[in-house]
């Protein structure tokens, strides 16, 4: 199961230092800014109002909206409580972008692929390992170049990217995991700063 640990500790060490300041606290109706007082990047606010969640900032910008949930805050609180769940998140999410390309996704199928080939075709691995994961011709961090990789490899042995019901090659999006760490930190900033003023 993926806990997401490397997304937490990029989003960890992208907001060391950040504080939080309240805009505006009236019930359902919030607006929180996360920030490093110093010049810094990742600054990011959370907005809710009844049924709707909005994280905006530099770089993830997602609205979640959920009924009959009025306060979005103890869903996050709820669901979160063991880590980010973006299997469940996603569901929620109205707006952004949740998926998207992945390069580890397609190498694994990759390598897969031309594994279970070499023996009907001897030599096949060194070929993708040359031609498409070790080529300087080809970078396979966006799908369209890894298409083209793929079209242009040249064996005994044709390969052959399947059709996307059959197989993908997306992932969550860096935002979307990012967005999911500083909800949960950021709502559990907002209930440690209560606890203190209660």
């Amino acid at each position: 199961m993926n806990d997401y640990a490397e997304d937490a500790a990029r989003f960890k060490q992208e907001t060391a230092g950040h504080e939080m300041v309240v805009l505006h606290d009236d019930g359902l109706y919030r607006h929180l800014v996360f920030a490093n007082p110093k010049p810094s990047l990742y600054r990011f606010d959370l907005i809710t109002w009844a049924n709707n969640l909005v994280i905006r900032g530099d770089g993830p910008n997602f609205m979640f909206s959920v009924f009959p949930t009025a306060d979005l805050f103890d869903l996050f609180r709820e669901t979160g409580r063991h880590g980010i769940q973006p299997g469940y998140w996603q569901e929620k999410a109205i707006a952004g972008r949740v998926r998207s390309w992945s390069e580890d996704r397609f190498k694994k199928w990759l390598i897969q692929e031309a594994a279970s080939n070499e023996a009907a075709y001897p030599g096949l691995m060194d070929a993708v390992d040359a031609q498409i994961l070790n080529s300087d011709d080809h970078s396979l961090e966006y799908r369209g170049t890894a298409e083209y990789a793929v079209a242009s490899f040249d064996h005994d042995y044709r390969l052959r990217l399947p059709e996307r019901w059959e197989e993908s090659f997306e992932d969550y999006s860096w935002e979307f995991l990012w967005a999911c760490h500083a909800i949960v930190w950021g709502i559990a900033q907002y209930d440690a700063a209560k606890a203190v003023t209660a």
